[in-house]
């Protein structure tokens, strides 16, 4: 397997018939991820076909060892060509909505474990970074809810896909072992919760999965919403990607206090265009215990964000941490059926936190 990184890519496209002989370029890393080398590749003389290289890595890039197949490039190709596939056969959203997309693969280089891709619109913005930065706009969340909803009402129990997507070694290895496994390893008192969780992905296998469905993997530009990152898909229970991606929303929100509530927004605002996208395929009774589900993994993984193999990066507070832990807990406990119950525990919460930060600041 031959590695490339920024300073080989260019004699690398030397040998493919992706470039001509005498075309130039220029490359640089994309960061952000932890399993895969992606670079950026932009051509000077052709400014619209810049395009994006995907090389798998066998070890992670994380404090604690962590090792996967490079073979898993060859799901996130298959992943990807399945999601733009539903996206394109889906009913076209409402005038004014933001439109969403995912990229087009150009080349793949099986020796290499590489495959090359249409790059994202630009400018664009991690929409992560986004929201970090305190720019907050629900249209962006009801689009992600849209989107999800989609690849979620688009796979429903599709035999074909099923088929193609049944193998979840690398969700295992990448997601339920690093976050499920590890936590209840590090925190005995998740444990019976995590068993439950990891026996119920078994349990319902039902449509495509992303599984690494965050706001780092969602791509914000004057052309909508571009989604990347693949490799985790399968078939199997869309709860994980409900509460995978809650997660993300509301440790930033916790990470917000005090002007947490336009965040929480955030999540309303995607729980309701998620819900417009699916009931009609699945019905109520489904899409109630999808949500009853996708609560429990919205704590699981929280928690595993705080300690985990994954910590996230941004939430160092040690008292933040310490409440996040304390509604997960809860959430695991009293086990809430619906994502406006969870809204008003985390609001609850995230207010007598305000307050009492406001209270020592009069001091």
């Amino acid at each position: 397997m031959r590695l490339i990184d920024a300073s080989t890519t260019e004699a690398y496209l030397r040998t493919t018939p992706l470039v001509s002989a005498g075309e130039r370029l220029a490359v640089r890393e994309l960061t952000g991820g932890v399993s895969n080398m992606v670079l950026l590749v932009e051509r000077p003389q052709r400014p619209a076909d810049r395009f994006v290289i995907k090389q798998a890595r066998a070890q992670l890039r994380t404090a604690e060892p962590w090792f996967s197949s490079v073979e898993r490039i060859w799901r996130e190709a298959e992943v990807l060509n399945e999601c733009t596939r539903l996206l394109t056969a889906a009913t076209p959203a409402d005038a004014g909505a933001i439109r969403v997309q995912t990229p087009r693969i150009l080349y793949e280089d099986r020796a290499n474990y590489l495959f090359v891709m249409t790059a994202a619109p630009q400018p664009n913005m991690v929409w992560k970074h986004d929201l970090l930065a305190g720019h907050v706009d629900p249209m962006i969340a009801a689009a992600c809810g849209r989107l999800l909803g989609t690849l979620h009402a688009g796979g429903w129990r599709d035999p074909a896909l099923a088929a193609r997507l049944g193998d979840r070694t690398l969700f295992d290895q990448l997601r339920v072992d690093p976050y499920y496994r590890t936590l209840a390893a590090v925190r005995d008192e998740t444990r019976p919760a995590i068993e439950d969780l990891i026996d119920s992905l078994h349990a319902h296998l039902l449509t495509l999965v992303h599984a690494d469905f965050s706001p780092k993997n969602l791509l914000v530009s004057a052309e909508g919403l571009t989604m990347v990152d693949f490799e985790t898909g399968h078939f199997g229970d869309p709860a994980f990607d409900l509460g995978f991606f809650l997660s993300h929303l509301v440790l930033k929100s916790c990470l917000k206090i005090p002007d947490h509530a336009r965040y929480l927004a955030l999540t309303a605002a995607f729980a309701a265009a998620y819900d417009l996208r699916v009931l009609p395929t699945i019905g109520p009774a489904a899409l109630a215990s999808l949500w009853a589900r996708g609560i429990q993994n919205f704590a699981g993984c929280a928690w595993a964000r705080l300690d985990g193999k994954s910590p996230v990066d941004y939430l160092g507070d040690p008292g933040r941490r310490e409440l996040m832990r304390e509604i997960c807990r809860e959430i695991f406990s009293s086990r809430p059926m619906t994502w406006t119950q969870v809204v008003s525990l985390v609001t609850a919460r995230f207010d007598t936190t305000a307050l009492g930060s406001l209270a020592l600041e009069d001091r």
